[in-house]
């Protein structure tokens, strides 16, 4: 193919904002930018213009690896400014990864991209169609280019960004697939940097069908905001805070340890533009195991560290998982292939692994592609990772994703169920399909609730409650730093939920329902911001008394409660004038569309929420210290709990639809109508097809 270029017009920019979308078309060859004034600030940035975007471009659901199907990547309001953690990017798309529907769903990725495609002069870009070759887009601010990249077909996820920067800058920031996404692993990542990944949805694969190799760009503007001082302000508030428990030790001693072990070297490390507090460790120079004549850098980020192996014994029992004790060296060895080949790691460990463990415990499974199966050998950790990415031998089938391959294997089906949630994604935060995050019984009820609603795993952007009550409460590991009292929990509960209850370890049931409608609203302003999940929205600290947060902004605010910080950095950065309730009303309406959009397609409905429950009838993965047993869910008791949280959101508590009554007032009239005649035909559709399956 020839390389197409288009030089795109600008449009009137507000604070924040770009005001421009790219689109390309990569079957017509055509590249062009529209204004997003018209949305804006209504849906804020980030996940809440894609939802928008794929409402009105979208009327009825397209197969992920159609042509027609959409690649959506949106910055957020604050993306490219001094907002605290504002450099992550919405990735959003009908999902590979998802199932038993591959609906429209999320991920969201880190480090600088983001940053750099808003200075280039744009919110996102929706990239449609399909190259007949191998392609790349390369965006020099107004410039935007459609090249061959059969060079970089073939390439992994560093050796493609290396190869970008050797064509076109060293300053060059580029999102791309690896060997994974080119063979449409549904479990395929779109990567930047060494460690930063869209991991969930399967995103990497929806390139892959595309053969979009790397998006990269080079943006030499800035993004005026309307306070700037303000907006440097809060950013050094949250940050003084925040450095007060998220610390990194001096790490002298650690080089000295390694350099007398078998080398390398780390450094502290920010994973995502605006982070005031970097928490994360960049190794370098690390020998390799499974490969011991190659070196490699990377760092860390959440379950990857469960590559190095997790001991028993200590307050928290596995369940024998994750035994395997391979230390430093092979983990993190293993953590940068399996960034390399663009694979979810997510859904690799903490619910493929699993499955084939008790699989193989259970004597159906003993070796991959003829290599004994020994989860303490890093060669055979090398050899499974290349399979899946390669779709070598039974890697064809696992490179599917765990419970999709376990059908197609006839393999441990009852086991993979164990750990996968719902909707084809790994347990994450529910105190019973995951074994690698500690949650026990009443946090859980809100993960239920939370988990029955979304299209995917729920935590990639909702924390705040269930980890952050396990982490901050007497219940957690504080590692020396003293917990918050349940005295002191108690009135952190009543001021974020209005209720003691919703974060009292004795509660039950009581309380959990706006919890859950909290936190669902939350997620989509970090979402759409966007902000860091591992910090906000600011609830607790270590410095208050009272152990609630509060921040010292610039005069005139002065001192305002954490919670708050979200919306005083959106007024901050965009001069939008809105209050808080306003605010909060703009997030309802983005989770409302996401719903209407999900029962436009797929006629989604309350009995398909309740699907999800199966993951909750075991017996909690883990006992509550305070309770005299493990609890399972009980379904009559959490009946009502369900039809609270419905009430609350504005649903009707029979379908699970959004009532006119609450799209009219968040200005979704429209929509409602729109998706009351699909959901019907989607309905129909349905159940036509049931019928059908019944009669083979």
């Amino acid at each position: 193919m020839k390389p197409y270029t288009s030089v795109l017009k600008r449009f009137a920019t507000p604070y924040g904002w770009a005001n421009r979308l790219l689109r390309i078309d990569l079957s017509a060859g055509r590249i062009s930018a529209e204004p997003l004034d018209h949305y804006l600030p209504d849906y804020i940035g980030g996940r809440g213009l894609a939802v928008r975007l794929a409402w009105d471009s979208f009327t009825e659901p397209v197969d992920p690896f159609d042509a027609r199907s959409p690649l959506i990547i949106m910055t957020g309001a604050l993306t490219g400014t001094r907002s605290p953690y504002s450099g992550r990017t919405s990735i959003s798309g009908f999902s590979p990864q998802a199932f038993p529907y591959n609906w429209y769903t999320r991920a969201n990725i880190g480090h600088h991209w983001g940053g750099e495609l808003k200075r280039a002069g744009y919110d996102g870009i929706v990239i449609t169609g399909a190259a007949e070759a191998p392609v790349q887009v390369i965006i020099r601010d107004d410039e935007v280019t459609v090249s061959p990249a059969t060079d970089l077909w073939g390439l992994d996820t560093y050796d493609t960004q290396e190869a970008l920067r050797a064509q076109l800058s060293s300053d060059v920031r580029a999102l791309c697939i690896g060997p994974a996404g080119e063979r449409l692993s549904r479990i395929a990542t779109i990567h930047t940097g060494t460690s930063s990944t869209a991991g969930q949805g399967g995103f990497g694969a929806v390139m892959g069908s595309k053969q979009l190799k790397a998006i990269s760009v080079l943006g030499s503007g800035d993004v005026p905001v309307a306070e700037p001082e303000l907006l440097d302000g809060l950013l050094k508030a949250v940050g003084r805070e925040i450095r007060a428990y998220r610390s990194i030790p001096n790490l002298s001693e650690r080089n000295k340890a390694m350099a007398c072990d078998r080398g390398g070297r780390v450094r502290p490390y920010a994973c995502t533009e605006g982070c005031p507090t970097p928490c994360n460790l960049y190794y370098a120079d690390m020998p390799g195991v499974a490969y011991p004549d190659r070196r490699w850098e990377g760092h860390w980020a959440c379950v990857a560290n469960i590559f190095r192996g997790m001991s028993e014994g200590g307050p928290v029992s596995y369940d024998g998982l994750f035994d395997w004790q391979m230390g430093t060296y092979a983990g993190l060895e293993l953590n940068v292939l399996s960034n390399r080949y663009g694979l979810n790691l997510w859904d690799l460990i903490m619910s493929m692994v699993p499955w084939l463990e008790r699989s193989q415990q259970a004597g159906l499974i003993s070796e991959v592609n003829g290599l004994p199966m020994d989860w303490q050998n890093p060669q055979y950790w090398a050899h499974l990772l290349r399979a899946i990415a390669y779709r070598e031998g039974i890697g064809d089938a696992l490179a599917e994703g765990g419970m999709r391959a376990s059908l197609r294997l006839g393999l441990g089906i009852d086991l993979a169920r164990r750990y996968y949630n719902s909707w084809g994604f790994g347990g994450h935060w529910d105190g019973h399909a995951c074994w690698g995050n500690y949650l026990v019984f009443p946090y859980w009820i809100v993960s239920a609730l939370q988990w029955s609603t979304d299209t995917r795993d729920p935590y990639s952007s909702s924390h705040g409650y269930v980890q952050n009550i396990m982490r901050w409460s007497p219940l957690g590991n504080h590692a020396g730093e003293p917990p918050i009292t349940w005295d002191q929990i108690a009135g952190i509960s009543e001021r974020v939920y209005g209720t003691s209850d919703a974060l009292d370890p004795l509660s039950g049931y009581a309380g959990k329902a706006f919890a859950a409608f909290y936190h669902d609203r939350r997620s989509v302003m970090k979402d759409s911001l966007p902000s860091d999940d591992q910090v906000f929205p600011l609830i607790y600290s270590v410095t208050t008394p009272d152990r609630y947060f509060r921040a010292q902004a610039p005069e005139p605010l002065g001192e305002i409660e954490g919670p708050s910080v979200d919306h005083h950095l959106f007024r901050a950065g965009t001069g939008v004038d809105w209050d808080e309730a306003e605010f909060d009303r703009a997030a309802e309406r983005i989770y409302t569309l996401e719903r209407a959009l999900c029962v436009r397609h797929f006629g989604r409905d309350r009995r398909m929420d309740e699907s999800s429950y199966e993951s909750y009838d075991y017996l909690e993965n883990w006992q509550n210290p305070l309770l005299a047993e493990r609890y399972a869910l009980d379904r009559a008791r959490f009946q009502p709990v369900t039809d609270e949280y419905y009430r609350l959101l504005g649903w009707d508590q029979e379908t699970g639809h959004p009532t006119r009554e609450r799209m009219n007032a968040l200005g979704l009239g429209g929509e409602h109508e729109d998706m009351v005649a699909s959901g019907a035909r989607s309905v129909a559709e349905e159940t036509a097809q049931a019928g059908a399956l019944s009669h083979e």
